[in-house]
């Protein structure tokens, strides 16, 4: 064994190490990136269940504006049931007997001058 050979192997040694080490990184790197990729995972699965939530929360929020709209209805029919059934009769019979009233009025002032 002469000089270059041996310069030859602690070449190849120092090559060989070297790609040890470069290895050793890649599968480092790797390693965090799978945890990244698992992290991303979990993120999108809570990000997934949170706008299911979301979905819930504005089913419920539209049900009840729904009914709110439902119970304004009612009562709008109920009001214009009222006004046209109860108080529109009222006034009219409120009316006849005040007209009745002024034509006795005028038949009490009319024969009964004192």
């Amino acid at each position: 064994m002469n000089l270059s050979d041996l310069s030859k192997l602690i070449l190849a040694v120092a090559i060989g190490l070297s790609c040890l080490g470069i290895s050793i990184q890649v599968m480092r790197l790797l390693g965090a990136l799978t945890d990244n990729i698992k992290d991303l995972r979990k993120t999108i699965k809570n990000l997934g269940i949170l706008i299911e939530g979301f979905v819930e929360d504005q089913k419920l929020l539209t049900k009840g504006l729904k009914s709110l709209v439902e119970v304004t209805d009612k009562v709008k029919e109920m009001t214009f049931m009222i006004s046209s059934k109860i108080i529109k009769p009222i006034t009219v019979i409120a009316g006849f007997i005040s007209s009745i009233a002024a034509f006795f009025e005028g038949l009490k002032s009319k024969y009964l001058k004192k």
